[in-house]
Parts: structure tokens; C-alpha cells; sequence
């Protein structure tokens, strides 16, 4: 096995911000939306964003967690166990594969009580940059022929992405988005304050899934950061 040369931090880092601009939904960056930065805490930086046309509000998390992104990117590749770091999944598992590069996932997620709850079907894509040590997974809503049937509340998933990126020996920074309609009559500004804490929650429960001596290193995100993942 060759080993992966690693750029420096601050080239990693540019890769990301390119990475995050390119996963950006297009309406959003055409209605020159802004984040304006609502939190730091913890190392944790937290964002919000108006986007034009949508009465829900774009959320960002970022910050750095101490482990290499292959360990990250095995977590959050890792569908079953989202339940164990994402804020109220119940249930996670993949619908079908795509290619080596893209699958379909659902999700159930729980809400209070008195509420309906929610789930989602959703495609996800991973695009990798071997040399800089990089990783882009994308997530949106699709009306797919193996979504299963329930009573829940099938809520949209306008668009979503984690970008990790090697920052250092044992360290990865990430960035991770959400923008999403949960459908129902959940008013918009009650969906926008319970959304604000989704990016830091995110980003500190992620930090202590990696610790956990049961992670295991995924086949498909080591051959995507070793560059002998192709898709097909």
C-alpha cells in the first residue's frame, strides 16, 4: 500500500472552502446569502444563512476533531450507527448501492411529544481528493422506487454536506451543513430555533464517536483517500 502524501494545513483547509463552495446549492449562492456566525464554543464555530425562497434557515458547524479523516469519514459513512452521534435518528440504513461513490439511504428521526415523527430517503455522494487527504459527502432528498412506506412524515432534505480535511497529525477539521424542510405544520420559526444547535451538537458528538474503540476503519473510505476508489 502506498502512502498518501499529505499537504500542508493550510493547503487542506483551501481545499475544503472550495469543496464546501462547490456543494453550495446554486439558488443559494445566487441570492447572495451570507453566514453570519451565531456561536463559538468549544472550538466550534457555528453559522446561519437566509437562503432566498425558503422559509428555513441554512445551518452551519465547524471545528476541528482529533482523529485523521479516514477515522472521521469511517464514522460518517457508517449508516446504522448514526443513531449512536446524530441528534434523534432512530433508525439508519441503506436503501440500495449506486456506485462505490453513491448509495441511498432512509432515516427515521424522533420527535417530542405530540409532534409527528419524521424520515427522510436520500442520496448520498462522496467525492475524495487523495493528495490533500479531503473528503466531500453529499446529501439530498429523492423520490427513489426502494423508499419504504410508513406513517411518518416524509420531510426534504434540500441539500446537506460534511467536508473533513486532514489539519495536522491526528486532527481533521470539518465542516458540516444542513438546509432542510421538515414538511408538516411545524411553523418555520420554531424548525429555524431548534435547528441552531444541529452544528455545534454535531460536531461534539462526532468528536466522541471517534473515540470509541468499536469504530472501524471503512474498506470504501480508505481506498477513496488512498485513490484506488473509482466510481462505477
Amino acid at each position: 500500500m502506498n502512502e498518501v502524501k499529505k499537504k500542508s494545513g493550510g493547503v487542506a483547509l483551501a481545499v475544503v472552502i472550495a469543496l464546501v463552495m462547490s456543494l453550495a446549492p446554486s439558488a443559494a449562492r445566487a441570492a447572495a446569502g451570507v453566514w453570519e456566525r451565531i456561536r463559538s464554543e468549544d472550538g466550534i464555530l457555528v453559522f446561519k444563512k437566509e437562503v432566498e425562497g425558503s422559509p428555513f434557515v441554512a445551518f452551519r458547524g465547524e471545528g476541528t476533531v482529533d482523529a485523521e479523516p479516514l477515522r472521521v469519514g469511517s464514522v460518517i459513512v457508517d449508516v446504522p450507527r448514526e443513531k449512536e452521534w446524530l441528534d434523534s435518528v432512530v433508525e439508519a440504513r441503506v436503501l440500495r448501492k449506486v456506485s462505490d461513490t453513491e448509495y441511498i439511504m432512509y432515516s427515521h428521526l424522533g420527535t417530542p411529544i405530540g409532534m409527528s415523527d419524521r424520515d427522510f430517503v436520500t442520496d448520498v455522494t462522496i467525492q475524495a481528493d487523495p493528495a490533500a487527504q479531503t473528503v466531500a459527502f453529499r446529501m439530498r432528498s429523492v423520490d427513489d422506487p426502494s423508499a419504504p412506506k410508513t406513517g411518518y412524515v416524509r420531510a426534504t432534505l434540500i441539500d446537506s454536506s460534511f467536508v473533513i480535511a486532514s489539519a495536522g497529525p491526528g486532527k481533521t477539521h470539518v465542516v458540516a451543513e444542513i438546509h432542510c424542510d421538515p414538511k408538516g405544520s411545524i411553523p418555520s420559526f420554531i424548525v429555524n430555533m431548534f435547528q441552531r444547535g444541529w452544528g455545534y451538537n454535531t460536531l461534539q458528538s462526532l468528536r466522541r464517536q471517534v473515540k470509541k474503540s468499536e469504530v472501524a476503519t471503512h474498506p470504501l473510505l480508505k481506498a477513496a483517500l488512498e485513490g484506488t476508489l473509482t466510481a462505477r
